[in-house]
């Protein structure tokens, strides 16, 4: 396969984000003045869209519902330059949908989801996506997807070089059975305690981290801490990396940039090291967006903010 034909295909959550933002700090209780913006989003559609702007072809497989904020999704994954031919439209079901209230920092206080619509997504209808997932340079997944179709996926494309995002400590319990057929995984440190049964390890340890994670059978595994950076851990070497501070518009798909980031080093074979530096630095251009993916991202201003600000 030519560089010039290598495509990623992104299973998982497409969905509308209505995020918040108080102007000033939150009052439990009580009706706060806030800026409200209406957003596509969903983790996987997000790594997408990320990946587009980084001149990536991704194909979409996700489900859109048949009403309104269905048709917004597909207009605006289109208008990304994201192949969708190969989702599923259904009338079973709502538009998955996530609400999230951030403070005046723009730090996410509560969010609620529904993506029931995903149970769609089963593997009989992967199966007829065979052949486009097995041509694939690299798969990625989330666990918005069912127990039963995240099973299909990593039991028969083991041959694939696959990445996984938790989503959430609840949802990440899918994963924890095939945590062994997965090459990149990017939980932040709540999910990893569970995933890794890490609960009596401080990220302060990293010698200790380190062993505990090697008997796991995981390939690479990015942490994310956060403002306070993240813990790279790659076939028994472990880092901790730091970012300059900086002022927050939205955390709201932060992580899905530094997922796609990480995707981008790997289809350009990047060593390790430098391909996480630059999945920081997308993430970081993420969070001064007050939309869910910064429309602004290209490699040439990652590459810039890494040289200015990475540690």
């Amino acid at each position: 396969m030519s560089n010039s034909n290598k495509y990623v295909v992104s299973i998982g959550g497409s969905n509308v984000d209505i995020i918040s933002r108080s102007k000033k700090k939150i009052l439990i209780g009580e009706s706060n003045i806030s800026e409200i913006d209406l957003t596509a989003g969903g983790v996987i559609r997000n790594i997408a869209e990320n990946l587009c702007h980084l001149k990536h072809c991704c194909y979409l497989i996700t489900v859109f519902g048949d009403d309104e904020f269905g048709n917004y999704l597909k207009n605006n994954c289109k208008n990304s330059g994201i192949n969708i031919n190969h989702s599923l439209n259904t009338k079973l079901g709502n538009t998955a949908t996530y609400l999230s209230v951030n403070d005046h920092t723009g730090e996410m206080l509560v969010a609620a989801n529904d993506t029931k619509i995903l149970e769609n997504l089963t593997p009989e209808f992967l199966s007829s996506k065979k052949s486009l997932i097995n041509d694939a340079e690299a798969i990625v997944i989330d666990s918005n997807l069912s127990k039963n179709t995240i099973k299909y996926i990593l039991n028969n494309f083991k041959n694939k070089f696959i990445f996984a995002d938790p989503v959430s400590k609840t949802k990440s319990s899918k994963l924890k059975k095939y945590l062994s057929f997965i090459n990149v995984i990017k939980p932040n440190l709540e999910e990893a305690k569970f995933l890794f049964d890490l609960k009596s390890i401080g990220t302060g340890d990293l010698k200790a981290l380190s062993l505990s994670l090697s008997k796991k059978n995981v390939e690479k595994i990015i942490i994310s801490l956060g403002s306070k950076g993240i813990i790279s851990f790659n076939n028994g070497e472990i880092k901790k990396i730091l970012t300059k501070k900086q002022r927050v518009q939205n955390v709201n798909g932060a992580g899905d940039a530094l997922m796609a980031g990480l995707i981008h080093g790997h289809l350009k074979n990047w060593e390790w090291d430098y391909n996480v530096k630059f999945a920081i630095s997308m993430a970081n251009i993420s969070l001064q967006s007050k939309s869910t993916v910064n429309s602004d991202l290209s490699e040439k201003k990652v590459l810039k903010f890494l040289n200015e600000n990475i540690l």
